[in-house]
């Protein structure tokens, strides 16, 4: 079974390219989806963030994922601090569907996480493949989906790791400046490149 790790910045077209592979039969982890749920649905995690961001991430007593989302992207070392304490249970999550996809006898498993560099997770993978956009793009992209003022946007996409950096250490990279119809022909040429 091969290992991809598919990552991008916010806009770049990261969840079209999952898309993509699912439509392909791979096994899909969403892992930026998964952390989300496991902050909701562990009384110890939020705790640990509580602890570690204090009072100021909570309402009513209770941890806030918007306070929380607005304090771990004010900056690279808060964000980091997030990573820490999420990241550990978000890759054995990851651990524990590689098993099912084997048992599943799947041939590609996938996962999509905006973070997984800044993680350092990418050694769990056979390769990384980064999607990413001009930023221009990717905040347009961002502004029609998405309700986020333009101004968080930037704010977002300047703590996510440098897009020259994520290069450095991506395996393949699919740049995603035109429409989704040229994105879909490139990972199609990219795919049959995969020893599956």
């Amino acid at each position: 079974m091969y290992r991809l790790g598919i990552t991008g910045g916010i806009g770049s077209g990261k969840s079209t390219a999952a898309s993509f592979f699912k439509s392909k039969g791979a096994f899909i982890v969403d892992a930026d989806d998964e952390a989300k749920k496991l902050i909701i649905n562990s009384d110890q995690l939020q705790s640990s963030i509580i602890g570690e961001f204090g009072e100021n991430v909570t309402h009513q007593g209770s941890l806030d994922l918007l306070l929380l989302s607005k304090i771990a992207f004010s900056s690279p070392a808060k964000q980091q601090m997030l990573n820490a304490l999420v990241w550990p249970s978000v890759g054995d999550f990851i651990k524990q569907k590689e098993d099912e996809a084997r048992k599943g006898r799947f041939t590609l498993f996938i996962v999509e996480a905006a973070l997984l560099l800044e993680a350092e997770f990418e050694n769990f993978f056979d390769s990384i493949l980064l999607i990413t956009a001009d930023s221009a793009i990717r905040k347009q992209r961002v502004t029609l989906r998405k309700n986020i003022p333009e101004k968080q946007i930037e704010q977002r996409m300047a703590l996510q790791m440098p897009e020259s950096d994520k290069e450095k250490r991506a395996d393949y990279i699919i740049r995603n400046n035109n429409d989704r119809k040229s994105l879909l022909e490139e990972l199609e040429i990219y795919y049959l490149t995969l020893p599956i």
